[in-house]
């Protein structure tokens, strides 16, 4: 039997989940807080006990979605049976569902809690949190695996990631230009990691001074 404190446990996932669904679907500014008590099988006043207002619970369900977004990815990671060629090819897929997912107004709101417009910025510090502990497991297993060019460090490839995630928080893109160029976006990004070496500035020889 559970205890009370696991019983409290459930019925906050479930209204986090329930509103994960209905902000996805309808958007942030659609949906009413009645709408996810609802959805989630609890009463109004139930959901306030675990989140005092909208724009918390909308905060919480940020959270709660790149955690849970580290973790799945953590997990493929970590399983050493999977090609990091694999690894990459979903993320990249996830990457773009995920877009295809959510819906403009409750994207628009993510990137907010991103750049920490509503005056908090527990969003982005959980995702720097869980940030470089994640990307290493990745630059581990792309240098395992050869998909990673030998002269570009550590540190480069992390600051490559910085530079990614910053503009996209910062940015005043339209989520719906930025949906649509998603995988493209996410080609560039990931095979970015493996680009050739760079090209040489000295002048190359021609065809005919090789005859010579």
């Amino acid at each position: 039997m559970a205890t009370n404190q696991e019983r409290k446990t459930q019925q906050r996932q479930r209204i986090l989940e329930a509103a994960i669904k209905l902000f996805n679907r309808d958007g942030f500014k659609r949906t009413h807080i009645t709408t996810v008590a609802k959805e989630a099988g609890v009463s109004q006043v139930t959901l306030y006990k675990y989140f005092d207002s909208k724009l918390a619970l909308g905060q919480q369900v940020v959270i709660e979605m790149i955690v849970q977004g580290y973790a799945s990815f953590q997990k493929l990671i970590d399983d050493e049976s999977v090609p990091f060629q694999d690894i990459v090819k979903a993320m990249m897929a996830n990457k773009v569902k995920l877009s295809d997912a959510i819906h403009p107004d409750f994207y628009q709101f993510v990137i907010d809690e991103m750049r920490g417009v509503y005056g908090n910025s527990v969003v982005r510090q959980t995702y720097d949190d869980g940030e470089k502990k994640f990307w290493d497991a990745v630059v581990v297993r792309g240098r395992a695996a050869g998909m990673i060019n030998p002269n570009i460090s550590d540190e480069a490839l992390l600051l490559y990631l910085h530079m990614y995630v910053t503009y996209f928080s910062t940015a005043d893109i339209p989520p719906e230009k930025y949906q649509r160029l998603i995988d493209q976006l996410m080609h560039l990004f990931f095979y970015g990691f493996a680009g050739g070496p760079v090209p040489s500035s000295e002048p190359q020889p021609t065809d005919q001074e090789d005859e010579k």
